[in-house]
């Protein structure tokens, strides 16, 4: 999905910016690196990186050290790197498996940014569970599309892991 959203979005008037939750890194998959990583990836696709985002990260390095930034200064350097961008598709891959901690952070961030951000588009996946999660924190604006995988797909699956793996 990924690559064909670059492929047909990606530039300067549109930013495909995405992440996998992984629930064995929730040391660092946080809610501010994340939104951190989208705002990099955004910024990736422009052609000059804005001063304000420049300067906020020189910044953060001097003043802040390890804390680095927080959910809400990314929050508002991915809105400003989203200001010249027409259309933004964020997509986060495997919800499920983010953080209990960072989750309600992480949503309520994307729920803002949906907010200031119109040509903003969201993209989840996740396990079935995860979607009251997702109605609760993004209200009104969830459409979901269940799918689930056949045997054909589970079976093409284990067959890579299977060619992959070394014994």
């Amino acid at each position: 999905m990924i690559d064909r959203l670059l492929e047909h979005f990606g530039g300067e008037k549109a930013a495909v910016a995405y992440v996998y939750c992984d629930f064995q890194d929730h040391e660092r998959q946080t809610a501010a690196n994340m939104i951190g990583a989208f705002t990099k990836q955004v910024v990736d696709a422009l052609s000059m990186v804005p001063t304000e985002i420049e300067e906020a990260f020189k910044r953060a390095e001097r003043e802040v050290g390890d804390r680095g930034l927080q959910a809400v200064e990314s929050v508002k350097l991915l809105e400003r790197a989203l200001a010249p961008v027409k259309q933004t598709f964020i997509c986060i891959d495997a919800l499920d498996e983010c953080s209990d901690k960072d989750l309600p952070q992480l949503l309520t961030s994307l729920h803002t940014l949906s907010q200031t951000s119109p040509g903003t588009r969201l993209f989840i996946t996740g396990r079935p569970h995860i979607r009251s999660v997702v109605e609760k924190y993004l209200p009104g604006s969830v459409q979901t599309i269940p799918f689930s995988p056949n045997s054909e797909d589970i079976r093409e699956y284990l067959e890579l892991r299977l060619k992959l793996t070394k014994f």
